[in-house]
């Protein structure tokens, strides 16, 4: 029985190396997707809101808040991004924010009344 769960685990060691689970570019992106969530809590906590974050990774929000008198606010924490192209011409001439991305909440977020809190996220 050990011999099989060897063969078993040296198996799955050669694929996992040949498999790349995330891109740099999608690391980058998570990287600053959390970093902006937790200077907006670190940020909504100073302001005096009680705040939870949200554990499952398919929840349509990211965060709970709760102001000092009582009222619920459901956030989707989401980073401003802006366009390198638009339509095959480069942008790099343009200011920053000329072509920013536009978000806008899913159905399941409208429906359950949450709302997108768009933060920016600058690199040092």
């Amino acid at each position: 029985m050990v011999r099989s769960s060897t063969k078993s685990i040296k198996s799955s060691k050669s694929t996992n190396k040949s498999a790349k689970l995330i891109s740099d570019r999608q690391k980058k992106t998570s990287i600053k997707g959390t970093v902006g969530e937790y200077l907006t809590i670190a940020r909504l906590t100073k302001e005096g809101f009680y705040v939870a974050k949200s554990v499952d990774p398919a929840c349509p929000f990211d965060i709970v808040i709760v102001s000092k008198n009582g009222k619920i606010q459901l956030l989707d924490i989401k980073t401003n991004t802006f366009r390198k192209h638009r339509k095959g011409k480069s942008l790099k001439d343009k200011p920053k924010g000329s072509y920013k991305i536009h978000r806008s909440p899913t159905k399941e977020q409208k429906k359950l009344g949450i709302k997108l809190y768009m933060v920016d996220y600058e690199q040092d």
